[in-house]
């Protein structure tokens, strides 16, 4: 019988689809159900797959807890595309803290009336790629990518992603490492000869590696998207959350479960410039990837953005409050901005979200102190995150940015044992390449860690898995060990 019946194609179509009925993509919200306390539930889910930030918000609860600005407008229905005085905060948060380059010419100073404001940056995404695809157009991203850019552009309009590898592999033997990701221009216009290519993504810093692409290769992307007038999205949802190389001591107390949450008692320094930018090699990190700094796709144009030039963006992941559903979109196209107001109705941020973003931005000295305390704290679990993997001797990638780092469990895929017909059957995973991969990550699901498969980021090869450390110590600590119980385990 058809419990669908009276749904529509679409519809069907989403409820059958694997994001509908995947383990995987329903981990999270089973382990929310019996989730680690290590007082109380011990032997509970412990999730390092989710990409929050809870490491500052000792720091922004004071904030959040009483709004100034509360008044009878913030009942009432918003501007279109999120109130004046938002956007003009949000313009100063670019100008003053995210971009680097300062242009002569004023028209080129980020205005308020470039910035559409939406509940996410998830909302914005999907109507960006309806904006510049029809069904079946193709937009490109490099891989390793985010997945659920796949949802985002697909579920509901029929945009396609084509993935476009950037690893660098040190040779091609069993023991090739990743030494480089590249903007490899080639196998974009290759992918462009192949599809009807309408527009790029590109997600600086990446996720899931936290790695930096460098400016000549986002500029030479810049100078091919334009030449071919396809429209070019730099996702920078991490651009404030990078390694901050002054923090990083490499000292960490690994040889304990206890709870190190001294980064809580931190001075704060009231400097009215952020800290942001690249990061030197680090203690801890086991490879040798190179580290570039960030540069906003704005500077890289050097504030003249043009035509097909856009920046999303949003407050989940640089202030962790990815519950406040708050995003944002910059542009210097007119008719861009045009189509994104007339559809906002459908994804307005709400008027207590935008009351307090005013209020987190507008205070100019708590905002310098805050995000250069959490790039510290940042910086302080990534280091003790390294360290505990090198602890349990679990290899891993650099990174230099975001909430997560890539743990490469390649060595233990072929000490698996065989796969019976039922695993295949009930994960689609027959002749596929990485069904190693997915069963490495049921042992660990049923070892209750969580950590995302590589396959869902698009990585070239199986074993690498996305691990989130901006939790507390604590539950990277246990989450770690529980990984390395199972690696070390098949590799001995």
């Amino acid at each position: 019988m058809d419990n669908y019946k009276s749904f529509s194609k679409n519809a069907k179509k989403i409820l059958n689809s694997p994001i509908c009925n995947n383990k995987m993509q329903t981990a999270h919200y089973t382990a929310m159900e019996n989730l680690f306390c290590p007082e109380t539930n011990k032997n509970g889910y412990i999730s390092l797959g989710i990409a929050e930030n809870v490491l500052s918000f000792d720091v922004m609860k004071d904030k959040l807890s009483v709004d100034p600005n509360f008044c009878q407008r913030l009942t009432q229905y918003s501007d279109m595309g999120g109130f004046k005085d938002c956007r003009e905060s949000i313009a100063k948060l670019l100008q003053n803290h995210l971009f680097k380059y300062k242009p002569i010419n004023s028209d080129l100073l980020v205005n308020y009336k470039q910035i559409i404001l939406a509940n996410g940056a998830t909302p914005l995404l999907e109507n960006i790629f309806n904006m510049f695809c029809d069904q079946n157009d193709v937009a490109l991203i490099p891989s390793p990518m985010f997945p659920n850019f796949i949802p985002f552009a697909g579920q509901r309009f029929g945009v396609k992603i084509v993935d476009v590898k950037s690893e660098v592999y040190s040779n091609n033997n069993d023991n090739s490492q990743i030494i480089d990701f590249e903007l490899n221009l080639e196998e974009f216009e290759r992918q462009y000869q192949l599809h009807p290519v309408k527009m790029v993504v590109l997600c600086n810093p990446n996720n899931p590696t936290g790695y930096i692409f460098s400016k000549k290769q986002i500029k030479q992307l810049v100078d091919w998207c334009r030449e071919k007038k396809i429209h070019l999205l730099s996702d920078e949802i991490y651009a404030l959350s990078i390694f901050n190389r002054d923090f990083c001591s490499g000292k960490s107390d690994i040889g304990t479960r206890e709870d190190n949450e001294n980064n809580n008692n931190n001075d704060n320094d009231n400097d009215e410039s952020a800290v942001s930018g690249g990061s030197d090699e680090m203690d801890g990190a086991n490879n040798i990837i190179p580290t570039n700094e960030f540069s906003s796709i704005y500077d890289i144009c050097k504030g003249d953005m043009g035509e097909y030039v856009h920046l999303v963006s949003s407050f989940s992941k640089d202030f962790g409050l990815n519950g406040f559903r708050a995003g944002y979109f910059y542009s210097q196209n007119q008719d861009v901005l045009r189509y994104l107001l007339s559809t906002s109705n459908y994804y307005s941020c709400s008027n207590i979200v935008q009351s307090a973003l005013i209020n987190i931005i507008e205070d100019k000295r708590y905002l310098c102190s805050f995000i250069k305390e959490n790039q510290k704290r940042l910086t302080s679990s990534y280091n003790f995150a390294t360290k505990t993997l090198d602890h349990f001797n679990i290899p891993y990638l650099k990174s230099s940015a975001g909430l997560f780092l890539t743990i490469d469990l390649r060595k233990c895929l072929n000490k698996l044992p065989e796969l019976n017909n039922d695993f295949n059957n009930n994960n689609n995973n027959n002749n596929c390449p990485f069904k190693k991969e997915i069963q490495l990550w049921e042992l660990l699901f049923d070892n209750r860690v969580i950590v995302n498969p590589g396959k869902l980021c698009y990585f070239n090869e199986p074993g690498f898995y996305r691990l989130i450390f901006t939790l507390s110590n604590e539950f990277v600590y246990n989450g770690i060990e529980r990984i390395s119980k199972v690696y070390n385990q098949l590799i001995s």
